[in-house]
């Protein structure tokens, strides 16, 4: 599976350009954010529609739920643009989204990985794996391949491209997008 890669920061303009690289081809955007924080990322975008969805009440207008419970029960034809800037390995919601019998193709979804030797890797990413009980004894030997196991699952789900750029400090992070095919 091809990856462009690009080494950067993590600065919101950066995250604001990657926004704007992944939804230049689109005619109008109707953003689902499912971890809109503070709604800062689309701020400065022109959008037919945008629905945040955050966990914590005090920030920006949004419904406020856990966006991994929430996915399922929403209609995802509705948007043609998904946000899943989680600041974790967004290994479920990532496989509920592109798994989900009404998103539509051509959906650009952005994300964002982040992975250390001390990143605890998802359960759903242990359980697909079948790697649990091994995990549990030496998680170590399995936290710095987050990010692979992340994009091989996409992989096996049809993703063909994948757009990154990745920061190297302390952690290793990317931040990325890839259309649903």
């Amino acid at each position: 599976m091809p990856r462009v890669t690009k080494i950067d920061n993590k600065s919101i303009a950066n995250k604001v350009f990657l926004r704007r690289k992944a939804t230049e081809h689109l005619n109008e955007l109707r953003v689902l954010d499912l971890f809109a924080g503070n709604n800062v990322l689309w701020h400065n975008f022109d959008k037919a529609r945008y629905y945040g969805v955050e966990l914590l009440p005090d920030k920006g207008k949004n419904l406020n739920a856990d966006a991994r419970q929430v996915v399922d029960s929403l209609d995802l034809s509705d948007f043609n643009v998904i946000d899943c800037d989680s600041y974790t390995i967004p290994f479920e919601i990532c496989r509920k989204i592109i798994e989900h019998p009404k998103v539509k193709s051509g959906t650009t979804v952005l994300y964002t990985v982040i992975t250390s030797i001390f990143t605890r890797l998802p359960n759903a990413c242990l359980d697909e794996l079948g790697i649990r009980d091994m995990y549990n004894i030496a998680p170590s030997m399995f936290n710095l391949n987050g990010a692979t196991y992340f994009y091989d699952m996409l992989g096996n789900l049809g993703v063909k491209e994948i757009y990154y750029y990745e920061n190297l400090a302390g952690f290793t992070k990317h931040y990325g997008y890839f259309v649903i095919p």
